[in-house]
């Protein structure tokens, strides 16, 4: 009786609580301000997850890897379509609130900014961005070279030139706009409801004003634990490609690698080079690397926000600029000043398209499949698209609640359009000119070494310094008409052909001598460890104030216990492989973002109807307290449970109050369409091909409903809209019914007006 009460008394209203009586409405143990305070159902069922994944990986190994790759297979596989789409359903939302609500404050009329505007930025964009920007410094450029072999790497539609310009926009596809809108999202959201509704800074809260009161209990333990796992697993995919890419800078730096060549511990004949103290690249080394970088972010956590994550997100991103600015004028600057320009234009321009582009065709295979692939056998190849494309949004969707939460914590004071610009549009920019800068450089000396006859068949044709100087370079005609030889420099390189982590190092050897080239390679592993530790320190604070009821300043020693789980789970990820197959290992890390990913995807849709509301109200367009159904969409009423079996008949007779007339005309025609999917689907025994008939008239039925719910909202003066109408019926078929059946059905002139 007690659920049922509740369930009927789920109605968003104005809450006039203090933060203590917030918290008391939720689960808790501990003392607030204590050396421990958290809700036990969250902070429990998440530390079992975790840590049971932990133990899994242990035990599991190979089998964690293939398990969780076979999972991501299954989301993109169904659900691309989803993540496409949806990234631009929430831009719009965006665009949309900035420019109608541009002036509404995240706070009161009183509030200050807490941080100053580059203080502010450095922070949101080291805890957004982390070491990633870095390990994928040179996706350009294996764009350009058909890492994947993506659709343009058809050389009947596109040329060289197409394509280093479309290289170069696909990276800013992946790492612009469409990355950081959920961040964004939950950022903006959680502000209002915490500087203006008087709420816990806590992502239950991001959906009281669509499920109301329900959020202080299970649903509301259910979205923080979701976070947490998105935080926790978002974060680990970090620190595994962190660590990879901080391993093979402390070798390269070991052994003295430059142009190709290792300098340090070789033998006499100057090769089999084991480096001055023995370092090599494998999971031992990345473990403890990652051992040490949570240990640095569980210090700075534990410092505070202002001195140790502001600190740190500073210095990262000064240090960030300079390298870029370095490689700006070290290169051909005026070309990268030109290439950027040119790149600009041409995403402004392709972003719709590209924005909803799914790789349908390519996805279907090979036309040897027999699936429908192309017959010709042009175009890209299946997989390119889930390898990238999805990849990136589960990563960005999986970081939304930890980044969107700590985006709200340094944003009081602020207006929402300020807000969305500083979070949304400067971050996009400033990665633009990051990998434009980085991608037009590599794609440059890759297009060098190509025409010098490096064709990447071994050492000797990668690297400029081992080539044969006589074989391999260029004709050169000189002003005088005379052709004369010009061998290949030493620093050209085809850095295609190098691994991953490898790329942004030997980039930087082009530049200059040795000494020059370590130089530059100490200052970017100290600027990719900043970014490791200030988004790890980011997320341990986070997944604190989750686990906290949304307190704002967590006790310390939680915040020691998250920043080590999420350690231990990185190293699990990372362990699930053998060290003979490193990628292996990878591919999990990358999978779990992907898979958390769907889940919160549907949250988003959620939040975005609720910023939607909450502007609305902000903005005195609409009243906080206004009428809703009686009782919650999943409800336990009478006429629910009798709709899982004969809904054809509450069906009719909420009909006949809603359009008038008898009640068993209504009653035949939903029981025909009740009737239909039950034969077609008992046929599937006989035809499988049935199930998609049964399929389909489920959709025909509930559609049906979810527009008979839309009558009832107008007929009885309740606010709402057909979208969430049509997926009531959809997804709550037989609890929507129910919903409506138990409404009293007395036209109120009064309500109808408010």
């Amino acid at each position: 009786m007690a659920l049922r009460a509740s369930l009927q008394d789920w109605a968003p209203r104005r809450v006039k609580l203090t933060m203590d009586e917030h918290l008391d409405k939720m689960a808790s143990i501990g003392k607030r301000g204590s050396s421990y305070y958290c809700n036990p159902v969250v902070a429990g069922l998440a530390g079992i997850l975790i840590w049971g994944f932990v133990i899994w990986g242990a035990i599991g190994k190979e089998a964690v890897a293939a398990e969780t790759q076979a999972a991501q297979a299954w989301v993109t596989e169904i659900w691309n379509w989803l993540y496409m789409s949806s990234r631009n359903i929430w831009l719009l939302v965006l665009m949309y609130v900035l420019y109608k609500y541009y002036d509404i404050k995240l706070g009161s009329e009183e509030d200050k900014p807490e941080f100053s505007d580059l203080t502010y930025f450095a922070m949101l964009f080291s805890c957004g961005i982390a070491t990633g920007l870095w390990y994928y410094s040179a996706e350009a450029m294996w764009h350009y070279e058909g890492y994947g072999t993506p659709r343009w790497t058809d050389h009947k539609i596109w040329n060289d030139n197409t394509r280093a310009e479309h290289a170069v926009m696909m990276t800013w596809f992946h790492w612009g706009l469409h990355g950081w809108i959920a961040y964004v999202l939950v950022g903006v959201l959680i502000g209002f409801m915490t500087y203006r509704r008087g709420f816990p800074m806590s992502m239950r809260f991001t959906l009281y004003p669509i499920i109301g009161e329900l959020v202080y209990g299970v649903l509301g333990d259910i979205v923080e634990v979701l976070s947490i796992l998105c935080t926790v697993f978002g974060i680990c995919t970090d620190l595994g490609l962190g660590a990879v890419q901080i391993n093979k800078a402390f070798v390269r730096l070991d052994r003295g690698t430059y142009q190709g060549r290792d300098s340090y511990g070789c033998d006499e004949n100057g090769a089999n080079c084991t480096g001055r103290v023995g370092l090599e690249v494998n999971q031992t080394t990345e473990c403890l690397l990652i051992v040490v970088i949570t240990a640095c972010a569980i210090g700075s956590v534990v410092m505070g926000l202002k001195k140790g994550i502001a600190f740190l997100s500073q210095l990262a991103v000064v240090l960030s600029v300079f390298i870029v600015l370095s490689i700006l004028f070290l290169d051909e600057t005026w070309f990268i000043l030109n290439t950027l320009t040119s790149a600009l234009g041409y995403y402004i321009w392709i972003l719709p398209k590209v924005s909803f582009h799914t790789d349908a065709w390519e996805e279907l295979g090979a036309a040897s499949s027999g699936m429908g692939g192309a017959p010709d056998g042009r175009g890209g190849k299946e997989g390119w698209m889930n390898a990238w494309t999805i990849f990136y949004w589960g990563w960005w969707i999986s970081w939304g609640p930890f980044v969107g939460t700590f985006l709200a914590r340094i944003s009081r004071g602020r207006k929402l359009g300020n807000f969305i610009i500083a979070s949304l549009i400067l971050p996009s920019f400033w990665s633009f000119i990051f990998t434009g800068v980085f991608g037009a450089a590599q794609i440059r000396i890759s297009r060098q070494a190509e025409s010098a006859g490096l064709d990447m068949s071994d050492a000797a044709h990668t690297y400029g310094s081992l080539a044969d100087k006589s074989v391999i370079g260029w004709n050169t005609v000189g002003e005088d008409g005379v052709a004369r030889w010009n061998p290949v420099p030493d620093g050209v390189v085809r850095l295609y052909n190098l691994a991953t982590e490898d790329v942004i190092f030997e980039h930087l050897c082009y530049y200059g001598t040795h000494e020059f080239a370590t130089l530059m390679t100490v200052l970017t592993l100290i600027c990719i460890v900043l970014y490791f530790v200030t988004s790890s320190d980011s997320a341990s604070y986070v997944v604190d104030i989750f686990a906290a009821n949304g307190v704002e300043e967590p006790p310390t020693i939680q915040k020691v216990f998250w920043g080590c789980t999420e350690g231990v789970a990185a190293i699990a990820l990372l362990l699930s492989a053998d060290e003979e197959n490193p990628s292996a290992a990878l591919n999990a890390v990358k999978a779990i973002p992907i898979i958390l990913g769907l889940p919160f995807t549907f949250m988003l849709f959620w939040m975005c109807q609720a910023l939607m509301i909450v502007c609305s109200e902000e903005a005195g367009k609409m009243a906080i307290e206004r009428k809703n159904f009686r009782t919650w969409v999943f409800n336990l009423e009478i006429p629910s449970l009798i709709s899982f079996v004969v809904p054809f008949v509450p069906a009719g007779q909420v009909a006949a109050k809603v359009w008038g007339g008898n009640p068993v005309v209504y009653m035949v025609g939903y029981a025909s369409l009740w009737v239909t999917l039950i034969v077609f689907f008992c046929l599937t025994a006989a035809d499988e091909a049935f199930l998609s008939l049964a399929a389909a008239s489920y959709f025909v039925l509930s559609l049906a409903v979810g527009g008979m719910r839309t009558a009832v909202r107008h007929k009885l003066g309740i606010t709402g809209d057909m979208i969430s109408d049509a997926m009531v019926g959809v997804f709550a078929f037989p609890w929507a019914i129910g919903q409506m059946a138990v409404e009293e059905f007395t036209y109120n002139e009064k309500e109808v007006a408010m």
